[in-house]
């Protein structure tokens, strides 16, 4: 018994050492990934930092191809979906290296948890159709329909916590706007000017911190004064000049002032307002599963939800330039209630695509856009031009 007992212990010994073997090896693994993904995640910084040119031609790229497998095979619509999503993540990541690599602004904790809300509904967005896509491919019409909700649902509590907790004001689309990479171009043509003409690597580096220092630099603070209601930018007396050519124009904007986006205070008409269009969404798929697809009910009732959101919100006057051009476009929208059912399949269809016929059996060389577009637009519209998706 007792050499029995031995054995035993011995070999639970060897386990556990063995095991314990195991977990240090598995341990080493994870360090040494870890330290590959953050050595190749500096490598594409930097690479991102110093080839803006090359990096806009990709996600040009990607995106255009997106709309060339459209309608090529089976499952393009999938494929295509998927490949316009990766060029809307892969902009967005590039757009987030830019803003790092040339922010200079400390922010605080209130900063970093709403900009990482506005993160997740950003990505959310961009994957949304293709994430119904494959559910339904998956799931079936059920399972689709159970993952439209839970989106629906997780995108507008977040959106509600950024218009009530964060006072966030008229929610743009997408909420992270494509970064202006126009300077940096520029920028770089300057960089690569310089450097044929000095040709000097070192210098080159030098000259390009104290350039965007200068940028940076140029408007000192407080000689610009905000409106608190209007939002309008006026020259402080600090920032005028002295003598007789004193001028009240309104200094160059640093690219952090232009980033900044100050959104405008809301009045309890707006607030609900905005509520109306953060719930618009929720309400039309609750109504369609009250009266059924077909019925025409959930499509008045989202369109008067939209109506009387834009009318709630009044005059534009005192808005932000950005909260306008956000305004217009859900104005603009509008017209995609054209192109929804059952409006689209009781009126509009006929008349869309027996245009669109005739342009291409009677304008020359017009037919290989519009074949296309006439064989894959049925696609589309089941797909793109849902109430929700606006």
């Amino acid at each position: 018994m007792r050499r029995r007992s031995l054995k035993i212990e011995s070999k639970m010994a060897d386990g556990n050492v063995s095991l314990s073997n195991l977990l240090q090896k598995t341990q080493e693994l994870i360090t040494l990934g870890t330290s590959q993904a953050i050595v190749l995640q500096k490598k594409y910084r930097r690479f991102v930092l110093h080839n803006p040119e090359t990096i806009s031609k990709i996600e040009s790229v990607l995106r255009a191809l997106s709309y060339i497998l459209s309608g090529r095979f089976g499952a393009s619509e999938a494929l295509s979906e998927l490949v316009f999503s990766a060029s809307q993540l892969l902009t967005l990541l590039n757009d987030g290296i830019f803003r790092e690599g040339k922010s200079k602004v400390t922010c605080d904790v209130t900063c970093v948890k709403r900009h990482r809300i506005l993160l997740w509904l950003t990505v959310v967005e961009y994957l949304e159709v293709f994430i119904e896509l494959g559910a339904s491919r998956l799931w079936g019409e059920a399972g689709k329909w159970i993952i439209v909700v839970i989106l629906q649902i997780a995108k507008a509590a977040l959106r509600f916590v950024l218009l009530f907790k964060y006072k966030s004001g008229v929610q743009r689309t997408p909420l992270i706007p494509p970064l202006d990479r126009s300077n940096l171009l520029k920028r770089e043509e300057a960089v690569d000017e310089d450097a044929t003409n000095a040709g000097s690597g070192e210098e080159l580096e030098e000259a390009q911190p104290e350039e965007e220092d200068e940028q940076t630099d140029a408007v000192p603070a407080g000689s610009v004064w905000r409106g608190a209601r209007s939002g309008r930018l006026v020259r402080s007396l600090s920032a005028t000049s002295s003598g007789s050519s004193r001028s009240w124009k309104l200094p160059k904007e640093t690219s952090e002032s232009k980033r900044v986006f100050q959104p405008t205070d809301l009045s309890n008409r707006r607030l609900f307002a905005e509520s109306l269009y953060i719930c618009r969404p929720l309400i039309h798929i609750t109504s369609m599963f009250v009266f059924g697809q077909a019925s025409w009910k959930p499509w008045l009732l989202s369109c008067g939800v939209d109506v009387t959101s834009l009318a709630a919100m009044g005059d534009s006057s005192d808005f932000s330039e950005e909260e306008r051009s956000e305004l217009s476009r859900r104005t603009l929208l509008l017209l995609f209630y054209l192109l929804r059912s059952p409006f689209y399949d009781t009126y509009s269809k006929t008349r869309i695509l027996g245009f669109l016929k005739f342009m291409s059996d009677t304008v020359p060389g017009l037919s290989f856009a519009l074949n296309p577009l006439l064989d894959y637009l049925p696609t589309w519209q089941k797909i793109y031009f849902y109430n929700w998706s606006s």
